[in-house]
């Protein structure tokens, strides 16, 4: 297998970036007490939703993850995600929580279904890569719960975002959506976001979580 290296990133490099993310949590709190709480986000895509502190901070944590999974390209089309996309859908399923679980089954950071999870995996396999902070065991002999690894849960979102990505041209409403609902929801509502109130309503957060993100200085 071939090493995936991040341009010229190094893992150390990645490292740096959680002592600003904690910076930048110490500013929200302090911030917080001199502002009433924002507007939901539910009621606009372009309303800023605020993550609380203790969000952010386990956020910051999980840093040196998404920066290194997020500089790589996925699948024959070289699809790429964002940084911000990928923090923004860790606070929208999961709050940055490596242990969550919901009652369909989904596991870990971005709430991914183990069925959905073994079938990327098997298509990343195909493409002989050795990843930076993932056991290459996992590849022959996924389990479910190996979706609470807080790596391999951001690497299967990244891979499945950037294609989504490439899929529908950069919307953020329909990679968000087939996320929810999945590709094939999309593709019956003439790849527009399914008519579903779970499905709107994550879009929404996620957008709103997005938008608040890009306000600060993390990437």
């Amino acid at each position: 297998m071939t090493k995936r290296a991040a341009g010229n990133r190094t893992p150390g490099n990645c490292f740096g970036s959680v002592a600003r993310w904690a910076r930048v949590a110490a500013a929200i709190v302090a911030a917080a007490m001199l502002t009433a709480p924002g507007a939901d986000a539910s009621s606009s895509t372009h309303v800023d939703r605020k993550p609380s502190s203790a969000q952010l901070q386990r956020l910051s944590h999980l840093e040196p993850y998404i920066r290194y999974f997020t500089s790589l390209a996925y699948g024959p089309a070289d699809a790429r995600v964002s940084a911000d996309y990928i923090r923004a859908l860790i606070l929208t399923e999961s709050s940055g929580n490596k242990l969550a679980r919901s009652g369909k089954g989904a596991r870990g950071l971005t709430q991914i279904i183990p069925s959905t999870g073994r079938a990327a995996l098997a298509k990343l396999a195909v493409e002989d890569d050795d990843f930076l902070y993932i056991d290459q065991g996992v590849f022959d002999g996924f389990a479910p719960d190996d979706l609470y690894d807080p790596a391999l849960n951001i690497l299967i979102a990244c891979y499945l975002s950037a294609t989504y990505h490439s899929r529908y041209d950069g919307s953020t409403d329909l990679v968000a959506s087939a996320w929810n609902a999945g590709p094939g929801a999309v593709a019956r509502f003439g790849n527009s976001v399914p008519p579903y109130k779970e499905t709107r309503g994550m879009v929404m957060r996620l957008k709103g979580y997005m938008s608040y993100l890009g306000t600060l200085d993390v990437n």
